[in-house]
């Protein structure tokens, strides 16, 4: 059996998956996303559709940017392959970089529930975005619909995002993981993807492969890029059902 669970990342939600699922529906994937419920969508948290104690079983949770450290922890800690699209252990990097991300991180969180959250919504989206584009209908549809209840996960999830420190917790040390990462992203530091994958080689059994984009922004827009995913999954499943 193969089934697959997503969790999408800060201000983003489970309709970011779309082409994902039709891509991967094809090829006989189960596919469930997970959604925190910021805008008009109620929170979703999905669980296995098989029994863990099936033969051949995989396992696969897609997680985008925060969505590691959002994602149910028994769900991932029972994942056979994890894929960590441009995501983090610590987002805030050490050293003299920190300070530019840390007082940006600051005035985006002093921005929500106030009249300057649409505009700071605007611009993490366009950026998360770039080089790519996004019509504007696109950027707009993110910033409508958030509920009082969204607004508090909105906030208090960026606050974990700024206390980041370690690995998601409920990662498996004998997972499989695929770490992507865009080379034109504009939203983590160059230090903190490789603080990820330090980390990583540190946790795991198996060392985890690494895959880089070119022309891809912090967001995965392009077809062949997640079809290039799904190429490494499949060989990654059918290797190890030999």
């Amino acid at each position: 059996m193969k089934e697959i669970i997503a969790m999408h990342g800060w201000a983003g939600d489970s309709n970011q998956w779309s082409n994902w699922e039709k891509i991967f529906k094809c090829f006989e994937w189960e596919w469930q996303t997970s959604e925190r419920g910021y805008k008009g969508i109620n929170p979703y948290t999905p669980k296995w559709i098989h029994n863990s104690n099936q033969v051949k079983a995989k396992r696969v949770v897609i997680c985008h940017s925060l969505g590691s450290h959002l994602i149910d922890k028994q769900v991932l800690h029972s994942a056979t392959h994890v894929i960590l699209i441009n995501s983090f252990s610590r987002f805030i990097p050490s050293g003299k970089e920190s300070r530019p991300v840390q007082m940006a991180l600051n005035k985006m969180m002093d921005a929500i529930n106030t009249p300057s959250e649409a505009s700071m919504l605007r611009k993490f989206h366009t950026k998360a975005y770039k080089p790519n584009y996004i019509d504007a209908e696109s950027i707009e549809a993110n910033l409508i619909n958030i509920s009082d209840l969204g607004r508090v996960r909105l906030k208090n999830d960026l606050i974990r995002l700024i206390n980041s420190n370690s690995l998601p917790i409920g990662l498996n040390t004998h997972s499989n993981v695929l770490i992507v990462n865009s080379e034109e992203d504009y939203i983590l530091a160059n230090q903190t993807k490789a603080t990820l994958a330090e980390d990583l080689r540190n946790h795991l059994e198996f060392r985890p492969k690494i895959i880089n984009l070119q022309d891809e922004g912090h967001s995965i827009t392009k077809i062949e890029n997640i079809k290039k995913i799904k190429q490494w999954l499949e060989f990654d499943h059918a290797k190890n059902m030999v």
